[in-house]
């Protein structure tokens, strides 16, 4: 097949000539573009007022395995710290946990649910055994701020219990306890309003360019010359 230049120049030029007339028209059109990006900062303020802003109140524990006794054991600890990470939420992890809780009304049950929820579980878990990790954060992240660090420090221990009385040893513990929480915001207020005025922005000007793009109105001189079999006259335009 034979490829001509010439028309290959002439279609890079045309389509240059479309995008320059998208942007021209884009310009001309910048109110639309203004009304959208304002219609899509309301919309953020009602989205963030239908929504509302929580706090909670997160607080951190470590766990570690710990060379206690022999490395083999430490190992194994290590082993078995990660591949059953998920034994958090188990019913004799909460329970065991919920029993350390003594003078609350915190249940099994009650934590168990948390944890199902993710406000309650273990990160930095590896189920590799080429990149095992050798501590795991216990993260709790609670509605109020009563019991907030006895309830992260109960499960910590009663993860590092079950662990260990599955090895028969006592290479997992609870290594840097909860001391205190601090608060979250459970939505970013800022980055809603950013996302949604951006979002009204991006899409008003995106639809208005494209559509000036693939018009078959012209707009400049260069337009009219693209087809000149189709050209019958032009009429000379005028703004007032």
């Amino acid at each position: 097949m034979k490829v001509d230049i010439k028309e290959l120049e002439t279609a890079d030029y045309d389509i240059l000539e479309n995008v320059k007339v998208a942007f021209y028209r884009l310009w001309k059109l910048k109110m639309i573009v203004v009304m959208c990006t304002l219609i899509g900062f309301c919309a953020s303020l009602i989205f963030v007022g239908i929504v509302g802003v929580k706090t909670n109140y997160r607080s951190n524990a470590t766990i570690y395995s710990v060379v206690y006794g022999s490395y083999t054991e430490s190992n194994a600890g290590v082993t078995v710290m990660n591949t059953y990470s998920g034994l958090i939420g188990t019913s004799r992890v909460c329970e065991r946990a919920a029993e350390k809780l003594v003078g609350t009304n915190i249940t099994g049950e009650y934590l168990r649910a948390m944890v199902n929820s993710g406000r309650i579980y273990l990160s930095g878990a590896n189920r590799d055994s080429k990149k095992y990790g050798y501590s795991l954060t216990l993260v709790s992240t609670l509605p109020t701020p009563e019991n907030a660090v006895d309830i992260t420090n109960a499960m910590a221990n009663a993860f590092a219990d079950e662990i260990n009385s599955m090895l028969g040893t006592s290479s997992v513990q609870v290594m840097d306890i909860a001391q205190g929480y601090y608060a979250v915001n459970s939505l970013n207020v800022k980055l809603v309003m950013l996302l949604f005025t951006a979002a009204g922005m991006m899409l008003s000007a995106g639809f208005i360019f494209v559509k000036e793009f693939f018009s078959v109105k012209v707009y400049s001189v260069a337009q009219c010359e693209q087809n000149k079999d189709m050209i019958l006259g032009l009429i000379p335009y005028k703004s007032k």
